[in-house]
Order: structure tokens, then sequence, then C-alpha cells
């Protein structure tokens, strides 16, 4: 007997039991299945009779002496009946042994903690990366639970969750989790199949090299791609890469391009050269960058070396220099990540044939290569050239945007700190900071540069003293400048003057000195102007008060008195210097910050609540806050 009828008839009625029986009467529903059963009551009693029971179910009215209820309960017994009785539930196929892979992890954490941390795992949405890297820091991964939900973000189409998932959430479980990769791997996947492999090797080692060459053979393309990078370096799968760089597909002929690199053989050498000289000269780039044979770095060296002594004799042919010029940034890509007593060589003659390959053919890339190559070089004849050539860049980039950028930045290390003066003040004499054209644009690019060097700005974490408990951190902007002694021999004295007259706080504050009166009195006023903690005004002047030499309680004065500036409200986080200096005021200013406390919220409020507390210790007992 075909039981779909009945698995429906079932349905309706679980859904009768939930609504309630008094809504059955002229159910659409049911009054739909009655002609079947009806239909097949003529040839079996039973539906005969579970027909009859609809009937009386969606009845306007009950039958006499019934309910609702009873009529629906009669008619569920009925059917329950001959379900149990013509239902099948034994499970087709064979019976096979179920396989299980022991994991020897523990449930140690509650459910609450790891719930957050599934949950990013298996929605999607922004802040998850977050959650999920911090849990694992935290040790939450560890946990039995956590294991499968982990599996299953490799496949989280938010890269980065996916990429530190297998790279080092899964291979911290170590091997033991390689038998569950492997009865989920599939040849022929997509990209979560090539992180599930890169996550099998990286556990296995040896072990699996049969399994990562059986992919690398007949997998899908992005599989192949994959297995054939985790082979690179292993000499039994040479001949295999080789055949493999020569394959149809341009995805798996750079894969294996990448896997010879760790090798040197001759063979590989040659390949990669062949490689590059043809149809995949820009396919190959990578791999050759990779590669540390010396042997093939000496080869290309002497092969670019000829190329540009054809220079001369064809300069005045564009569509000849043109074309060499194309082969010659071909060969600079590669050896811009190389080494060699030739290759210095060549960079060193490459600057002397300034005039040559910068004015009459524009090849500013070979020069800033060579240029780049030698800063490397700890030599008195690569110092002599950079010299040379920046003396010619001042004159080339006179007028471009370099001049006051990257140039200057090659003299700040290469010449005297009075020749770097005297080379770019005048620059600033063009100075207007709402002023666009050209002059004025160098002017403020300077400044700029000036200020990259002299004074780095970054997010990091600050231990959070103010908090409970005390490990916590807090996520903060950070000034640092140059030391007051780096400044004193790698600038000219001349600048601070000249950073006053511009109205530029922030470097007055970094090249501030003791003895310079003008300095201190400046960035006095500037504070006094400017008393707003939730600007960074006020932290920057702070660090340059006390580089001017300012006495402890003048510098103390002067920041209780921005404090309590009408001005300094809305401040919500009290930047690190200037929380320093707070905790350093003697008890006798508590009665001043408990002032000026409402001001200030969040985090601003439980800052200047430490410092309080701090001056209330044992011996100054002052007024709770």
């Amino acid at each position: 007997m075909s039981t779909a009828l009945l698995q429906e008839l079932h349905q309706e009625v679980k859904r009768l039991y939930i609504a309630g029986s008094e809504l059955a009467a002229e159910d659409f529903r049911l009054k739909r299945l009655l002609p079947q059963f009806q239909q097949l009551g003529e040839r079996a009693p039973i539906f005969k009779r579970l027909g009859e029971g609809i009937a009386l179910v969606i009845a306007s009215e009950p039958s006499e002496g019934f309910s609702s209820a009873q009529q629906l309960q009669d008619l569920s017994v009925l059917l329950s009946s001959v379900l149990h009785t013509q239902g099948v539930t034994s499970p087709d196929g064979e019976l096979l042994e179920v396989q299980v892979h022991p994991l020897r992890l523990p449930t140690q954490f509650s459910y609450r903690k790891l719930s957050a941390v599934q949950l990013a795992l298996s929605t999607r949405g922004g802040g998850r990366y977050e959650i999920i890297k911090e849990a694992y820091e935290a040790g939450l991964f560890q946990d039995l639970r956590m294991i499968h939900p982990t599996i299953a973000a490799l496949q989280d189409p938010y890269v980065e969750i996916a990429e530190l998932v297998m790279k080092q959430i899964l291979p911290a479980y170590g091997p033991q989790i390689i038998p569950i990769l492997r009865d989920q791997f599939d040849l022929t996947g997509g990209i979560v199949e090539t992180r599930k492999l890169y996550v099998i090797a990286t556990l296995g080692g040896d072990s699996v090299q049969d399994l990562v060459y059986q992919a690398a053979d007949s997998g899908s393309e992005d599989v192949r791609a994959m297995a054939i990078s985790l082979l690179a370096g292993k000499e039994r799968y040479e001949e295999d890469l080789l055949a493999w760089s020569k394959d149809k597909k341009k995805k798996i002929r750079e894969a294996a391009y990448n896997a010879l690199a760790k090798s040197d053989s001759a063979s590989v050498l040659n390949r990669l050269y062949e490689a590059f000289t043809g149809k995949d000269s820009e396919l190959v780039v990578p791999a050759l960058r990779q590669c540390q044979a010396q042997e093939l770095t000496n080869r290309l060296v002497e092969e670019v070396s000829d190329m540009l002594q054809t220079v001369p004799e064809m300069k005045d042919d564009k569509k000849k220099i043109d074309g060499l010029w194309n082969r010659v940034v071909h060969y600079i890509r590669v050896l811009s990540y190389k080494h060699s007593p030739e290759l210095e060589k060549l960079y060193l003659n490459v600057l002397e044939q300034y005039p040559l390959y910068m004015n009459q053919l524009s090849w500013n890339a070979l020069i800033e290569e060579a240029t780049s190559y030698l800063r490397q070089i700890d030599s008195a004849e690569a110092k002599g050239a950079l010299q040379r050539t920046l003396e010619r860049n001042l004159i080339y980039f006179k007028n471009n945007r370099r001049y006051v950028n990257d140039v200057f930045k090659d003299a700040y290390l290469l010449f005297p700190p009075e020749r770097v003066y005297e080379q770019y003040v005048d620059v600033l004499k063009h100075y207007a900071p709402s002023s666009t054209n050209h002059n004025s644009s160098m002017a403020q690019q300077l400044l700029r540069t000036i200020s990259e060097i002299a004074v780095q700005r970054y997010h990091g974490t600050y231990d959070a003293v103010w908090n409970s408990p005390a490990d916590q951190i807090q996520y903060m902007y950070k000034i640092e400048m140059q030391s007051s002694e780096a400044l004193a021999i790698q600038w000219d004295s001349r600048w601070l003057d000249v950073f006053i007259e511009l109205d530029q706080y922030e470097l007055v504050s970094a090249f501030a000195r003791p003895g310079h009166p003008k300095a201190m009195q400046y960035l006095l006023r500037k504070l006094t102007d400017n008393p707003e903690f939730r600007h960074r005004f006020a932290n920057i002047l702070l660090m340059g008060l006390e580089r001017s030499g300012i006495s402890k309680q003048r510098l103390q004065e002067a920041l209780l008195v921005a404090l309590e500036d009408d001005r300094n409200t809305e401040c919500r986080l009290i930047e690190p210097y200037t929380f320093e200096q707070l905790c350093q005021l003697p008890a006798s200013f508590a009665s001043r910050i408990i002032t000026v406390l409402p001001r200030f919220s969040e985090v601003a409020e439980e800052q200047l609540e430490y410092v309080i507390r701090l001056m209330q210790g044992p011996s100054n007992p002052i007024e709770e806050v």
C-alpha cells in the first residue's frame, strides 16, 4: 500500500492539533483530500473508514454526542494505526559500520563562551574576524565541539576568515584531524578543497604525499594548482613539475614554475629561463624572483648588461629603443629581488650614465632600481654613486613634487644637515596654507615630508591601568617624535625658527629645544589658544613644551590650566602622553580635577577618576569622587 496519501493526511491532522479542532469545520485542505479517500474506499474498506472520519471532522456541526476534538482524535488514532502497520521504518541499502575518528580534545568551555564564536563561524556580516581571532588566541578552539564548525568555515566568503582558519586555527589541532579532512576532501572540488588539502599537507608531511601527488595529477584546476605548490622543493617530483610546467592550462604552468623556483638543478634553471624568454615571460616572473640560484641571476645580469651596451648606438631610433626598454623592464622586475657582485657593478655603471638614461631617454625606472639596490650596499663606492645621483636628481626634479618628497628623503640621509637646509629652505618661502598654486603646493608637501621623518603616528595598544582588572588594554592613537639628540645631530638648528614663523605647531613641538625661549613662548600661546583634549593639538603641544626645557612645575600648571578651560569639553579619551603627565600631578591638584570631571565622558572620565584615586593614596585622604 502506498503511504504518500496517508502521510499527507497525517500532516494535515497535525496542523489541526496545533491550530485547534474548532477550526477543522469546512477545512479546505481536508475537503481537497476527501474525494481521493472516497474513491479508494470503493476498493479498500480502511480508506472508506478514513474518508468517513474526514467527513465528520470537516462537518459544519459535530455529530450528536461528539465534540470536534473527539472526532479529530478518532481520525488521528485510526490514521496512526494504519501508518504503523503499513509504513516501512528500516533503511534501504547495505548496513555498514560507522567510521569513527577519535579526537583527543576536551569539552572544557561552557556553551555560553563557545556560542558567540560558533555564530561568527556560521553567519555572515562584519566584525566576525575579530571575534574569531580573539577566540583563537584565547584557546577556545581547543574544544571538541569547535572542530566541525571550524572545518565548515573553510568555505567562508570572507577570505581573511577562511585563510585564518586554514593557516592557523586548523593546524593547531594537529594530525588528529587529518582523517576527518580526508573523508571530506573532493579532488574535483574548488577553492574550499584547496584549503582542506593545504591543511592536510601541512599536518601530514610525508605521510600524505601520495594524496597530494594524486591531487596534483588528477584533481580539478584549483586543486591541482594548490597540490603542485605543495610539492615545491621535493626532488622526487621534479620531473613531474617540469612536465606540468608545459601544461595547456595557464594556472597549472604558473603553479609549476613557482614550485620549480625552490630547486636549483640545471634542468630546472634551463626550464625557467626558457619560459622567461618564451611565451610565458610574464607568467614566470614571480618564480624567477623567488629563485635564489646564483647561476641564473648571473646569466640574467649578463644579458641585461649586453642589452644596455647597445643603447648608445640605437638611442636615436625610437622604435628600436622602445622595444629594448620593454625587454630591459622585464629583466629589472626579476632582478629587483637579487643580489650579486655582478649586479652591483651593473647598477654602479647605470648611475654613472645618468645623463643618458635619465636626461635623454627618461628611463626613470632603471635609475630608481639602481638607486634602490645601492642603498643596501655599505661601501664608499656605492655611497659616492648615490650622492652624485642625488645631485643630478636635485636638478632633474627641481619643479616636480618628487623634489620635496623622495629626493628630500635621500638628501636627508646623504647630505650634511646644513646642506639640506640651504637646499630646501627657499621652498618654504612660498608657503600659503590655503593656496593651491604650484609653489605653495610644493611648500606644503615639503612640510608633510619633514613631518613624516620627524614624527611617527600610529594606532597601538596601551595598558588601560585605569580599568579593573588592570590587564585590559586600550586601542589608542600614539605619536612618537625623533629623540632630541637625533634631531640635534641630523637637522640644522635653523629649521625651528622657520617652523615658528610658518605656524607649524607640530614641527615646532618636535624641534623645540632648551635655550630657545621663542619656541617655549610659541607653544604656551598655542596651548592657551587650543586647550581642548578632544583634539590632538594639546597632546602634541605638551610634548613640545617638555622638549623646550620648561620646568616641571610650569608644565604641570599649563596642563591644569588647559584642563580647566571652559572650551575643554566633550573629550572621550585622553591621549597617552597627556594622561601620563596627569598621573604625575601632585595631590594638591586633586580638587581642581574633581571640579572639571563632569565635563569629561567615557574613557576620559575613567582616566581622570584613576588620576584622582592616585592622589587619594593612604597619605592623601581627600573628598571621594
